[in-house]
């Protein structure tokens, strides 16, 4: 990962609440593929995949006979934070600096935009998020306020997550393309261990940059098998810890790797991240297969 991107400009441990405002801000992003993209079965139409040209959280393209004259997509920027409409090579067509509006001029100016790009009327409104969002002042009408370090800070984790998973991608044939789900605001892929079943019951390993959430606060990597494998012998990781309380899986929290920044791009940081990817995938692999013949 020659092009990380270092870390720990902010603490960790201070972002939440920009985390939590552009959290928000792309859930507004993804009611667009939600309403204009062909339903998929694992629900795609409502990620987000990371676009280094645009420095954005970006949803697929809305294309083909929708489009009035050509194809576009939904995007969210941590910095500076904006809601984005997109072209099919990443170039802006529209733009709201999220700075001093509320959620309600979000969603009405996407609307707008959305229409005119259509060159129609939306059939209904754009969805909102439900009850069980996070809770935040900018859902309930404050103003966005997205002045300070710690907007760009997130955007480089989703930066650098966004190379460190799809390396890991690339090494696990079948696995899934690394997108981002704006229900829970996280970055993952999803390797397959028996491709052939139903993936809802079928062995699997999840690997994935949360941005932080109500279990931790701080951005932490993760690597989750599934189904649960008993939490005793658990495998050594080469960094980071297992979680047991709650929910099971191995994790790196940021805190623990973003002090290391004298090494700069492609340093300490990056090797922290690409051997604990590792060795949690390795250690998953062993839970839930280690019975099998």
């Amino acid at each position: 990962m020659s092009d990380w991107e270092t870390l720990g400009a902010v603490d960790s441990r201070e972002l939440t609440d920009a985390r939590l405002q552009l959290h928000w801000a792309a859930r507004a992003a993804a009611a667009v593929g939600i309403q204009l993209l062909p339903h998929q079965p694992d629900y795609g139409e409502q990620s987000l995949q990371w676009l280094g040209r645009a420095r954005a959280l970006a949803q697929g393209l809305v294309q083909g006979t929708i489009a009035r004259e050509r194809p576009f997509r939904s995007a969210i920027r941590p910095s500076p934070a904006a809601l984005l409409l997109l072209d099919e090579n990443g170039a802006a067509l529209a733009e709201l600096p999220l700075e001093g509006h509320t959620l309600d001029a979000a969603y009405e100016w996407l609307r707008v935009e959305v229409e005119r790009l259509l060159g129609r009327p939306l059939e209904k409104p754009l969805e909102r998020p439900g009850e069980d969002f996070p809770a935040h002042p900018v859902g309930s009408g404050t103003p966005f306020s997205t002045a300070g370090p710690a907007f760009a800070e997130v955007g480089r984790y989703f930066a650098d997550a966004d190379r460190a998973l799809r390396a890991v991608a690339a090494r696990h044939p079948g696995a899934s393309p690394v997108r981002c789900w704006p229900h829970h605001f996280d970055l993952a892929t999803l390797i397959l261990l028996d491709p052939g079943d139903n993936p809802e019951k079928a062995c699997s390993i999840g690997v994935g940059l949360s941005p932080g959430d109500g279990d931790i606060a701080e951005p932490y990597f993760y690597v989750l098998p599934w189904p649960a494998p008993p939490t005793c012998a658990l495998p050594t990781l080469a960094a980071g810890r297992w979680q047991t309380a709650g929910w099971m899986g191995a994790v790196l929290e940021a805190s623990s790797f973003t002090h290391f920044t004298s090494a700069g791009p492609n340093g300490v940081q990056a090797r922290q991240v690409e051997d604990f990817l590792d060795s949690a995938v390795a250690g998953c692999r062993q839970l839930l297969e280690g019975d099998k013949p």
